[in-house]
This record gives C-alpha cells, structure tokens and sequence, in this order.
C-alpha cells in the first residue's frame, strides 16, 4: 500500500526534537537495518498505537529489530510524506 502514492523524504525539525505527535497521516516512518539494509515502513498509526505521543523518535531507534538479522538496536530511521495531486507538496 506504500507504493501506491509517491514519497518524499520529510524533515520536521531536528531528528532528536520530532515526536510521535508529529506524524501525520499520509507520513511513513522509513526503519533500516545498519548490518543487512533490510527496509522497513511503519504506519504513524502503529506508533500512536504503541507510543505515548509526546516519545521523542530517537529514542524508539533502539527498541528496532531486524526480522531478517535479528540485530536490536542498530537501525537508523528517516521519515517520507506522501506526495500527489490530492497532496499537495510541503512547504
């Protein structure tokens, strides 16, 4: 379903400052694996579901584990904002 609409990578401030809270709909929080490169995409309402809003994203990076490697810890993140007509770019 991701693949669906074009993504853009989104910056929303600095990285240790984004929060949960931040995220909305149409964004996609983008995991990868430092030792394998597998790539994961979560949905803002699974962190809502999991995370209280006010969590920091930087601190979720260490609670990550590679289902293909099974490394905790070790995964970097990045955040895309879908982007179509019904979208309309960022400013």
């Amino acid at each position: 379903m991701f693949f669906l609409v074009p993504y853009e990578p989104l910056t929303l401030g600095l990285k240790f400052n984004t929060r949960v809270r931040d995220l909305t709909a149409r964004d996609v929080m983008v995991v990868v694996c430092r030792f394998c490169g597998q790539e994961y995409r979560i949905a803002p309402h699974q962190l809502h579901a999991k995370y209280r809003e006010m969590t920091p994203l930087y601190t979720l990076e260490q609670s990550f584990k590679c289902k293909c490697c099974g490394t905790k810890g070790t995964m970097r993140w990045y955040l895309e904002r879908a982007v179509s007509s019904e979208f309309p770019r960022s400013v």
